[in-house]
């Protein structure tokens, strides 16, 4: 091994230092983010969704569906809160990704004092469930429940259960992770409520966008407020035609207030990500601690090996 390493030109001898060099940073690097977001878990107290402070805070409560058109996961078709999905195709080689995909849809969490819209946008998300079952093609033609195979509770992974399809036969793996209404929900980013200034900022963008979309189709404003005949709006028709889109939009406002006014949502900095899971506190912590043992111990392996491949080659010279 030595005598090879020794024949190894400079170009290949600095090629590989510079990529193991990396690995060891990477290493480092994810010791110490996963040190931090379990700290982060530890140090940061639980609020109340009623009661919670601006700022960075953490919740927790069940995952539930916003109003209006449901979320469907693409691959099972099943209603749920938040999907991650990814398929792959048999090779050679073994499995290679053929797509995948997660769902930014906003969604709820919710506890005994209120509900909180959460937006997954760049989260880190870690469900509980994931589903894992084959066919023949890139489209599953059902779900892992319905006519792919019988699914059994395969392991239980740092807290996730991982279910597998006892039909193996197939060119294509499906995978898909869901949190469903009704699940436990851990969730620590940034935490806003919207203010009386911000409603009315956003009832005159909605009268304005009114009043634009009414003059858009000048025939139908015109037979709704033009009162004296004359083919046009005058000054005091025009003051008509901007109260009725005011009473519209505070209508529509007033029955929006029903929707949560607290939202959840990520910070922008990795010091503060947004973490959502369906784990418990304790078993969060857990998680990332073990990671980032995983890592440290990667990493000194790594500057181990590195710190021998780059001695051996320098006595030899």
């Amino acid at each position: 091994m030595l005598r090879d390493i020794t024949n190894w030109g400079d170009e290949a001898f600095w090629l590989w230092t510079l990529v193991l060099t990396l690995l060891v940073l990477v290493a480092l690097y994810f010791a110490f983010r996963n040190l931090h977001h379990a700290r982060l878990i530890e140090d940061t107290p639980t609020s109340r969704i009623r009661s919670a402070p601006q700022g960075y805070v953490e919740l927790i409560g069940e995952a539930a569906m916003m109003r209006g058109e449901p979320i469907i996961a693409p691959l099972s078709g099943m209603p749920c809160c938040w999907w991650r999905y990814k398929v792959e195709r048999r090779n050679d080689k073994g499995w290679r990704s053929v797509r995948s995909d997660k769902s930014v849809s906003l969604f709820l969490i919710q506890d005994a004092t209120g509900e909180c819209i959460l937006d997954p946008e760049d989260a880190n998300i870690t469900p509980s469930e994931k589903s894992i079952w084959y066919g023949p093609n890139a489209t599953p033609s059902a779900g892992p429940d319905r006519g792919t195979g019988t699914t059994h509770n395969l392991l239980d992974r740092l807290g996730q259960r991982i279910s597998v399809s006892t039909t193996f036969s197939g060119d294509f793996r499906y995978t898909e992770e869901t949190i469903i209404p009704g699940d436990p929900l851990y969730a620590i980013g940034l935490f806003s409520s919207l203010g009386e200034m911000d409603r009315k900022a956003m009832r005159d963008d909605m009268i304005r966008g009114r009043l634009s979309q009414w003059k858009a189709d000048h025939a139908t404003l015109l037979e709704r407020f033009d009162r004296n005949q004359d083919g046009q709006i005058d000054i005091d028709e025009w003051e008509a035609v901007r109260r009725s889109a005011e009473r519209e939009v505070t209508r529509e406002q007033m029955k929006e207030d029903q929707q949560p006014l607290h939202t959840l949502s990520s910070t922008g900095t990795a010091r503060r990500p947004l973490l959502i899971s369906t784990k418990e506190e304790f078993d969060m912590v857990r998680q990332y601690r073990m990671l980032a043992l995983a890592s440290l111990v990667g990493f000194f392996v790594l500057g181990s090996g590195t710190a021998w491949f780059i001695t051996s080659h320098l006595i030899q010279i």
